[in-house]
């Protein structure tokens, strides 16, 4: 990579209720339940999901992840989040290709996406580099051995001591996410003697939802100039670069171009005025999951093109950084459940998963497509929705496509990888076991006991002989 700073089967088999019953295929009537997320998968496309994801696929009516039979990966006893790290340095190789066609360009993992070590490890193997928020991910990413050079350091209010600890290795790269953090930043800057290299994060899009005028992050677009001009002024602050993170599951090239187009622009007119040269251009992350882009028709190199197109007025020489998580991480992961029951409300079947949303929270209707375990010629095949036991309204998936026997021999989840098991929560029912795909099988990093750990660690309640 570029230097940055440089330019099985559940004991008790369930079935769907009768086809008789099932809840009716029309499209409009699935929309009206299902409010939010991407349409659902159709069975072709379940029954050739290796066109979506390649590591995943049939063969002797079983499903394969990695090649490897489901049954030989999982007992089918407590549900698995198993993590694929093969795919995730495959998505990280396509970004870095895409925008390298055009740019000087580094693609650094949103750590605060994925904490796995087996999986920061591969990606670190493969040139990329890491984007920290706190000193708790700064601490795993030097673990794990992302060098300070290939490190983006985010962040708002930090604690003196991580401020310090990054304001000592000089090669990071610092955001700056307002004026009080500036200050600071430079105060402690004088104090150690040292010249950081910072960039400053600005919000270059008009609020929407998530990104208001009350959002704690990032500079007002009419404050930016002011916050540049103050830290091109400082004898302690090196000012490298703009930064902007404005974007979430963003899945159109052409909102990506007006977020490239509107720093590109502030960049550009900065350099010109105030004499300053701005060489880093941070895009952030914001991106949706790798294969929900192509599904839609949109790959990544969509993307590329589009941000060359919106940066064509920048003077040559800048250095382009990405900082995806999602894109990276989201699809790299499958959850294994068995299911508990089935029960039928409003007309519809729902299927009662092991997993619970304490692992995979539920951010829209359709977050974590099922596919079934098994599949054979001549299954009947139903609509159905996918929830879980806790007692909560949550649902992990609306308007499934599943064979009727699924139930009966469990299902993986996929699109299960990013912000799960890094907000992982220890209430309503037990996590799933965690475990790396490696050399042909899944290696568990937490279990059982694992939990019962956490739980005498964080609650003082020892739970160690019960049930």
């Amino acid at each position: 990579m570029t230097d940055i700073l440089e330019p099985s089967q559940p004991t008790e088999a369930v079935r769907l209720l009768p086809a008789s019953g099932a809840m009716p295929e029309d499209p409009a009537v699935s929309q009206a339940l299902a409010r939010t997320g991407p349409s659902a998968l159709s069975r072709p496309e379940v029954e050739n999901i290796d066109r979506l994801l390649p590591y995943l696929s049939y063969a002797d009516g079983q499903l394969l992840i990695g090649g490897i039979p489901t049954a030989d990966l999982w007992d089918g006893g407590r549900p698995m989040l198993l993590y694929v790290p093969e795919r995730a340095v495959d998505n990280y190789r396509s970004i870095h290709a895409a925008f390298a066609r055009y740019f000087d360009v580094s693609v650094c993992c949103a750590i605060k996406t994925c904490y796995l070590p087996g999986m920061l490890s591969a990606l670190r193997a493969a040139g990329a580099g890491a984007e920290i928020a706190s000193d708790l991910e700064w601490r795993i990413a030097r673990r794990v051995g992302f060098p300070p050079e290939r490190t983006v350091a985010n962040g708002v209010g930090r604690s003196a001591q991580h401020l310090e600890r990054l304001l000592g290795e000089e090669a990071t790269l610092i955001g700056i996410d307002g004026e009080e953090d500036l200050e600071r930043s430079e105060w402690h800057a004088r104090r150690l003697g040292v010249k950081p290299k910072i960039m400053i994060r600005v919000n270059p899009l008009p609020p929407d939802a998530f990104f208001s005028e009350r959002s704690k992050l990032g500079t007002e677009w009419d404050a930016a100039y002011g916050l540049l001009e103050r830290a091109a002024s400082s004898p302690h602050l090196d000012l490298r670069g703009l930064h902007a993170h404005q974007l979430v599951r963003c899945s159109n090239p052409e909102q990506f171009a007006r977020l490239a187009g509107q720093m590109g622009e502030l960049a550009s007119s900065f350099a010109t005025a105030g004499g300053t040269r701005l060489d880093i251009i941070d895009l952030g992350g914001g991106l949706e999951s790798r294969f929900l882009l192509e599904r839609d028709g949109y790959p990544i190199e969509a993307f590329a093109a589009a941000a060359r197109d919106a940066l064509a007025g920048v003077p040559d020489g800048f250095h382009l950084l990405l900082e995806p998580g999602r894109f990276i991480f989201s699809d790299a992961a499958v959850v294994l459940t068995g299911v508990r029951g089935t029960r039928r409300k409003a007309d519809a079947d729902w299927l009662i998963a092991d997993v619970g949303c304490n692992v995979l929270p539920p951010t829209s209707d359709r977050a974590y497509p099922p596919l079934p375990l098994h599949l054979a010629a001549g299954q009947n095949w139903q609509r159905c929705h996918v929830a879980d036991s806790t007692p909560q309204p949550s649902r992990l998936y609306l308007d499934a496509l599943l064979p009727d026997d699924a139930p009966g021999h469990g299902l993986a989840l996929i699109g299960c990888g990013a912000y799960t098991a890094v907000r992982a929560s220890l209430w309503g029912t037990d996590l799933p076991d965690i475990a790396v795909l490696r050399d042909g099988r899944a290696e568990v990093v937490f279990d059982r006991s694992g939990q019962d750990a956490a739980m005498r660690h964080l609650y003082g309640l020892d739970l160690e002989g019960i049930g």
